[in-house]
């Protein structure tokens, strides 16, 4: 189990880290951050953030149940 923990761990920070360089590539891109839109576009990102940090955080627990027995 430690290695399953370890692997959604690494995915869940890879998705957080893939959500906000798409952020911020969208934020200071002079085209896109003229879209009016860009309040949906944000949540939609942060969406992906969040998924990804709660992914980890279910990563960390397989750690942590494995380590407990």
């Amino acid at each position: 189990m430690p290695r399953a923990g370890l692997w959604m761990n690494a995915v869940g920070l890879s998705v957080s880290v893939a959500g906000t360089l798409l952020l911020f590539t969208h934020v200071t891109n002079e085209y896109h951050s003229a879209i009016q839109d860009i309040g949906s576009i944000a949540v939609g990102y942060l969406g992906l953030i969040l998924l990804g940090a709660s992914v980890s955080i279910t990563g960390v627990a397989l750690l942590l149940r494995d380590n407990a027995d």
